[in-house]
């Protein structure tokens, strides 16, 4: 649809180590000087708790014409009940398709009519509505938005085509090494956790009715369950007053929603391989579970972060592409959930070094190797980071997921208002310390390829199991041999 868009999101040992290349200890010995740090204005977040529950949130940008809405429901893929996973997907995908008075294409032409994007997006935790709208046109696009979610029909008849665009999305991403390998990653990580019904492939959605649909939406689609976001040119006191009147109908209901606890990180060696046939090199997503974004230890870590893999000054891609010649690129990262946040690297290597790659990594992520980081990689990193947030958060919207991602996960006004201070108070014996904690334990590896062209390579693990696209094992190469 022209003027509205979905967006499914599904829903990331013992071995040698060898001395680091010549070219990568005269990087790290002498890396260049940083920059001198810009100054970090962001605008204040201001917030209140409407009368149903409602929390609204404004973080004003005068100088802009448009306004960015985030509607967030507090329940996602981890909340679908374990026998239908897609049940919270499938119902943040049915918004929009119809109410008692509005068809689809009537929902549709409205929006195109003033101008308006509207998109939903489903991850673990929360389900979020974005609506980006002119400032002139906002009264238009709340009624329109609040008609849609406050009186959703679910017709029967958008319920194929719904399950249809969710199936064929999954399916086309299945061509993809990387959500292929970080699926896996995921799968692997949260066995046994609620976090693992959100992990799911396309072949699950035929379960899901549209009864299941309206139980979702029946339980967790409640204003004390859900907060609003507006980014722009408005005030407090002006979107309160708005709010209050297209909202003021959505009534609110108790709902229990434990915070789930966190799942364990990996501490044996695990190593997948998922055959893709169309694959010309091999993916490697290697990770582990590492603490939520509310945890002191989060400034610190993006810094680490940053040193180890976030751009291709970073040490894994001088490492692995620059010294070694073994991939095409080699970055870190990490995602932040409620109850936990997983870091991860991934690499594209050539089939024949993809042991010696996925080694060079564990060297160069070990605690071991942060031993020799020096302060001037450290400041470096915070000068990138630091310089990068107000540019990363320029456009508009990405500026209101951020403001909504602060909001959602209650990270508190210091993480948006002191960006700037906590970068520059992470030292290096801060990010030595959380190298220690958080990248001790073993990482879980799962590597992605043609079997035909990979399969000799995989024989120089010593354990690996291999599984299909959509998780089943399917055989173990123990030693170098298949069973």
């Amino acid at each position: 649809m022209n003027g509205m868009g979905t967006c499914f999101l599904a829903g990331l040992w013992v071995l040698t180590f060898s001395l680091p290349a010549r070219p990568q200890e005269r990087f790290r010995k002498s890396p260049p000087i940083p920059d001198p740090l810009q100054e970090l204005r962001l605008p204040l977040i201001e917030s209140v708790t409407l009368s149903n529950g409602l929390t609204l949130a404004v973080a004003r940008k005068a100088s802009s014409p448009l306004l960015s809405l985030q509607l967030v429901v507090l329940a996602g893929e981890s909340d679908s009940r374990p026998d239908l996973p897609g049940a919270a997907s499938l119902t943040a995908n049915m918004i929009g398709r119809g109410t008692d008075l509005l068809s689809a294409g009537e929902i549709e032409e409205r929006i195109e009519s003033f101008g308006g994007e509207f998109a939903a997006s489903v991850s673990l935790d929360v389900t979020v509505f974005t609506f980006n709208v002119l400032e002139e046109n906002l009264d238009l696009a709340l009624e329109i938005l609040s008609t849609i979610v406050l009186k959703a029909s679910f017709p029967d008849g958008q319920m194929d085509t719904v399950k249809r665009t969710v199936y064929y999305e999954l399916f086309e991403k299945e061509k993809d090494p990387e959500f292929v390998a970080k699926r896996q990653l995921f799968r692997m990580l949260f066995k046994g956790h609620p976090y693992q019904t959100s992990i799911f492939n396309e072949d699950v959605i035929k379960n899901v009715g549209r009864e299941d649909i309206l139980a979702f939406y029946d339980r967790f689609y409640r204003p004390n369950n859900a907060l609003l976001v507006i980014a722009g040119n408005m005030n407090l006191s002006t979107a309160s007053r708005k709010i209050s009147h297209y909202f003021n109908t959505w009534t609110a209901r108790r709902i229990d929603h434990p915070l789930l606890p966190s799942p364990p990180p990996n501490d044996k060696e695990q190593v997948a391989f998922i055959d893709l046939p169309q694959a010309k090199d091999a993916t490697i997503f290697l990770g582990n579970v590492i603490f939520p974004a509310t945890s002191s230890d989060y400034f610190p870590f993006i810094v680490l972060n940053q040193l180890l893999g976030g751009t291709m000054g970073s040490r894994l891609f001088m490492n692995l592409r620059e010294s070694k010649g073994y991939a095409s690129y080699a970055f870190s990262g990490a995602d932040f959930f409620k109850s936990c946040g997983v870091f991860w690297v991934r690499a594209k290597v050539t089939p024949e070094v993809i042991r010696s790659s996925v080694q060079e990594i564990l060297k160069e992520i070990g605690p071991a190797a942060m031993e020799k980081a020096s302060s001037f990689e450290i400041e470096q990193a915070k000068s990138f980071l630091i310089g990068n947030f107000p540019l990363k958060n320029e456009p508009l919207t990405s500026f209101s997921l951020e403001v909504a991602r602060i909001k959602t996960f209650n990270l508190g006004e210091d993480h948006w208002n002191k960006y700037y201070e906590n970068i520059i108070l992470v030292n290096l014996e801060r990010v030595l310390a959380t190298a220690q904690r958080f990248l001790q334990p073993r990482p879980a590896v799962v590597i992605v390829g043609n079997k035909d062209l990979i399969a000799d390579y995989l024989r120089e693990f010593e354990t690996v199991d291999i599984y299909d696209v959509s998780g089943n094992l399917k055989s173990t190469i123990n030693k170098g041999v298949e069973k």
